[in-house]
């Protein structure tokens, strides 16, 4: 009953600064795709309601990684505030070890790495798949209207479009300038009093059809130029020049699924072409599942370690931000490593847990022989003098 009650009370502890952390950690990944957003909505037209479907889309990617980030901070902020009120310290006193206060939140742990597993292996890669196709669709049906007054469009390659006025909703423009480089040998300017912008689905063309108007047509080995005018002239562009490579490029190992990217490596072996992508990606998915386990053992044994001073909010994240920087080295490192062939994909991918998992096991048991670390001890001496100068400083001015 006692080691219920000690897990519950353990558990609770964390819970609340974990969803914070989620969601500031969430928040701040996202905010240069809620801005990309936000401009689909503005410049290009697109609905709110599709908008929020990009959103759900995006989300899984980034939760990937603030999952595990938010559950090492949760465990620095929770245990850290029962170590500053010496809770932890009574709980010793008590004969309550560290292996008993590691187990209610490694069970915690194995919640959040089964998640964070289903996030690397199902809901990101078909996010991700989902997120490319609704964007060739948007791009797709919103293209005829991205066109922008009084500004040389050049989303399609080789291809300038000016228009002086688009008049709503969108499918006709006055005063249109087309400058067409797709010949190497010729150069076509077209200029048409008015254009009225359809896309043909069955075709996959972007179509302009322009009255009242001039081609001056220039070619490299002749001087000068050629006009002619027209009553009507049809100029067509072929969307996949502009959104093809997303509708034509096969789902990559960031897309595929669990299954999809099993059965690729299997068939790129049998085959003899390189699979190293592809293996990559895989245990990238399963060794970073494994990240709250160590920092499930990494904030446990910071915790218990024993302090020269209490320990305060601003230490936690200090503490939280130094463990996922060196985490995220590490792993930073393995994938350069492994991508060019220094590093078997194995080791690679696996090199931050097994260097911050070591240095955990360690931390761990100078916390079960209650050995402070003298490094930390130092840096926390140093923290504590540098803010009793500035309270010094504040009361002097």
């Amino acid at each position: 009953m006692k080691r219920k009650i000690l897990s519950g009370y353990l558990v609770f502890e964390i819970l609340p600064p974990f969803f914070f952390g989620l969601l500031a950690f969430t928040f701040v990944l996202l905010i240069a795709r809620i801005l990309k957003l936000v401009e689909l909505v503005v410049t290009r037209g697109v609905p709110l309601l599709q908008i929020g479907k990009l959103f759900s889309l995006i989300l899984p990617t980034f939760l990937e990684l603030t999952v595990p980030m938010a559950f090492l901070l949760a465990i620095l902020l929770g245990l850290g505030r029962l170590s500053s009120d010496q809770e932890l310290l009574a709980m010793k006193g008590s004969g309550i070890s560290p292996a008993q206060i590691l187990w209610p939140i490694a069970l915690f742990a194995l919640g959040v790495a089964v998640t964070t597993l289903f996030l690397t292996t199902f809901a990101r890669p078909a996010a991700n798949f989902a997120l490319k196709k609704e964007l060739y669709n948007i791009a797709k049906s919103r293209v005829g209207t991205a066109l922008k007054e009084k500004v040389f469009n050049d989303d399609f390659p080789k291809i300038l479009i000016y228009t002086e006025e688009i008049i709503p909703p969108g499918n006709t423009a006055q005063g249109v300038l087309i400058v067409d480089k797709r010949d190497p040998v010729r150069q076509d300017v077209i200029l048409g009093k008015v254009a009225l912008i359809t896309t043909d689905d069955e075709t996959n063309t972007l179509g302009l059809r322009l009255f009242d108007g001039s081609i001056y047509e220039t070619e490299k080995n002749r001087p000068g130029f050629s006009q002619t005018r027209f009553n009507i002239y049809d100029f067509k562009l072929d969307l996949d020049d502009l959104i093809g490579p997303v509708k034509r490029k096969e789902a990559g190992p960031k897309e595929m699924s669990l299954r999809h990217l099993i059965r690729t490596i299997r068939e790129k072996r049998n085959q003899g072409t390189m699979v190293t992508p592809e293996i990559m990606e895989f245990h990238q998915r399963i060794s970073f599942s494994f990240a709250p386990i160590v920092f499930c053992l990494l904030g446990v044994s910071l915790t218990l370690l024993p302090r020269s001073a209490r320990a305060n909010r601003s230490w936690g994240f200090m503490l939280c931000l130094f463990w996922l920087l060196t985490y995220y080295a590490f792993l930073s490192l393995g994938k350069a490593l492994g991508d060019k062939g220094v590093l078997h994909p194995i080791p690679a991918l696996w090199l931050p847990n097994f260097v911050v998992g070591g240095i955990a096991i360690h931390f761990f048991s100078k916390a079960l022989r209650e050995s402070p670390l003298a490094f930390q001890a130092k840096l926390e001496t140093a923290v504590v003098w540098a803010g009793q100068c500035l309270d010094r400083l504040k009361r002097k001015g």
